[in-house]
C-alpha cells in the first residue's frame, strides 16, 4: 500500500528518524496507525488517551526546547535498569 502525506508530515517525521526517536518512516507510522485503530475500537479508554496525548505534546515541546534525549541513550539506560543486554 502506498500513502501520501503532506510535505509538513513527511518532514516531521524525516526529523524524528534522522534524531533516532523512532527506527524508521515506517515504523512511527505503522504505531501512529495502531494507537488509532485501536482507538477507533474503544480499546484505548479516554481517559487513557487524553493522558497519553498530554504526555506526548509534553515531550514534543520539550524536544523544541532541545530537552530531548537521543532514543539509543534512553535504551541503554532502560537496558541497564532491567539488566537486558543488547
Amino acid at each position: 500500500m502506498n500513502i501520501s502525506l503532506s510535505q509538513e508530515l513527511q518532514e516531521r517525521i524525516a526529523e524524528k528518524v534522522e534524531r533516532g526517536d523512532v527506527g524508521s518512516a515506517d515504523a512511527l507510522v505503522e504505531q501512529a496507525l495502531n494507537f488509532y485503530l485501536d482507538y477507533q475500537k474503544a480499546e484505548v479508554d479516554e481517559e487513557e488517551f487524553r493522558e497519553t496525548k498530554a504526555a506526548i505534546d509534553e515531550a514534543m515541546e520539550q524536544g523544541e526546547r532541545g530537552e530531548g534525549r537521543p532514543a539509543e541513550e534512553v535504551f541503554a539506560q532502560l537496558r541497564a535498569k532491567y539488566g537486558i543486554s543488547r
